[in-house]
C-alpha cells in the first residue's frame, strides 16, 4: 500500500467516525430527520424491524424517541473494513435513556452492525443494524432481559 492509499484509508476512517458519531448525536437531540439523513437515500434500519428509506428510518426512530425524555449514546470500539467505496462497520454502544412520564433510567449496551457507502464523496449507511446485547432497567429481574449477549457467548447475569 503506498503512502497516498494509507492516507486515503486514514481520511476514510476519519469521515466514517464522524458519521458514526453525528448520528449518535442527533439521537440524542431528538433530531429523528438529523439520524435519517445519514443514511443513503435507499438505506435500511434494523430496529427491531426492517425500515427503508430515510422517511421510514426516520418514522421509526421519532416513534423509540418519542418514549424518553433523554437519552446519552456513548460510541466505542469502532472497527471499519474498507473496500474502495464501500465498508463495513461494527461498533459498541452504551446508552442512558430516561423514559417519559416514568423518568425511570433504562441503561442499553449494544452493537451497531454497519454497511456504508460512498455517494458523492460522502458516508453514508447502507444498512445499520442495532444488536442489543444487555439492557438494565429499575427493578427488571435479570431473567426478563431479552438480549442475547455477545455473539458466542452465553449471557450471562
Amino acid at each position: 500500500m503506498s503512502q497516498q492509499d494509507d492516507i486515503r484509508e486514514m481520511l476514510d476512517h476519519h469521515a466514517i467516525s464522524k458519521l458514526m458519531v453525528h448520528y449518535a448525536e442527533r439521537i440524542d437531540a431528538n433530531d429523528p430527520e438529523g439520524a435519517a439523513a445519514c443514511f443513503a437515500p435507499d438505506g435500511i434500519g434494523h430496529y427491531w424491524g426492517k425500515f427503508v428509506g430515510r422517511e421510514a428510518i426516520a418514522q421509526r426512530l421519532t416513534g423509540i424517541l418519542d418514549a424518553f425524555t433523554a437519552t446519552s449514546h456513548h460510541l466505542s470500539n469502532i472497527k471499519l473494513t474498507l473496500s474502495g467505496d464501500t465498508a463495513t462497520g461494527l461498533s459498541y454502544v452504551y446508552a442512558f435513556h430516561r423514559y417519559a412520564g416514568s423518568h425511570d433510567p433504562m441503561h442499553y449496551w449494544g452493537r451497531w452492525k454497519d454497511r456504508l457507502v460512498r455517494i458523492d464523496g460522502q458516508w453514508l449507511f447502507a444498512e445499520r443494524e442495532v444488536v442489543g446485547v444487555g439492557q438494565y432497567l429499575k427493578d427488571d429481574p435479570p431473567s426478563t432481559n431479552p438480549l442475547p449477549g455477545h455473539p458466542g457467548r452465553a449471557s450471562r447475569i
